[in-house]
Parts: structure tokens; C-alpha cells; sequence
């Protein structure tokens, strides 16, 4: 199952932004021109850190979970996603059951997508949720 970008698309997105307006705004800021290699270098070094935190906290990642009743599971599956703000959007048709934050929070925080086998399941979303459902289901 592949959702969403990884790191590398997630980065430049962030890496592209950050820079173009911290070198805007540092050359409006500072009264210089937007090509002037001060406004350019701040704009290239937040850019690089806003890329990596962006990257790492952001990517859309997968994990895989085993169970032996899929009910149970399931119930605890959407407690967690409860507990963190996320209720059942939809079912697609090729099974996938996506869950999401309802609102401005959804546009904020992803989807999670979810992809029951036979004894697995498939959860796919932001790296930031993925690690707090994982320490819910686990713990």
C-alpha cells in the first residue's frame, strides 16, 4: 500500500517554501534586494532545517501490525484513532478504510489509512501519528 509522499517529496516541498519566503522576507525585512546573497543564504539555511523537520515529521510512512481476531483489533484500532481526534471518513472501494480529523485539523494532520490482510493490517500516514497510534495499540 503507498499513500502520500515520502521523505524526499516532503522535503523539497518544505525546503522550496521555507526558502522563497524567509528570502522574501528577509530582503523586504532587511531593505535589500531579493537576490542579495544575505537574504538568499538565511533563506537556504531555514530551508534546509524547515525541509528536515518537515521530511521526517510529516512523510507519509507505513507500519504493519499483526492480530489474531480482526474484530478486537479493529476496536482497538478505532479507540486509538479516537483518543488522537480521528473518526471514519470513508471505505474505498478496494477496501481501504481512511480515517481523518474533521475540519481545519484535517488539513493540518493528514489521513490514515488502513488495509486489513489476512492476519496484518496496513496503517499508512503521517510519520508524527503513525508513532503516537503505534505506542497506543502497542502499549
Amino acid at each position: 500500500m503507498s499513500f502520500g509522499p515520502g521523505f524526499l517529496p516532503t522535503f523539497l516541498y518544505y525546503f522550496v517554501s521555507t526558502t522563497l519566503i524567509a528570502a522574501l522576507v528577509a530582503s523586504q525585512g532587511l531593505g535589500m534586494g531579493m537576490g542579495s546573497p544575505t537574504a538568499v543564504r538565511l533563506g537556504l539555511v531555514l530551508g534546509v532545517i524547515a525541509g528536515l523537520a518537515g521530511g521526517y515529521f510529516n512523510r507519509t510512512v507505513t507500519q504493519s501490525f499483526e492480530f489474531q481476531n480482526r474484530q478486537k483489533f479493529l476496536q482497538k484500532l478505532e479507540a486509538a484513532l479516537n483518543e488522537m481526534g480521528f473518526a471514519k471518513s470513508a471505505e474505498r472501494e478496494d477496501g481501504v478504510l481512511v480515517y481523518q480529523r474533521s475540519a481545519l485539523s484535517a488539513l493540518l494532520s493528514g489521513k490514515v489509512f488502513v488495509n486489513f490482510e489476512q492476519k496484518s493490517v496496513e496503517v499508512a500516514a503521517r510519520a508524527i501519528a503513525l508513532k503516537k497510534l503505534s505506542k497506543r495499540l502497542q502499549g
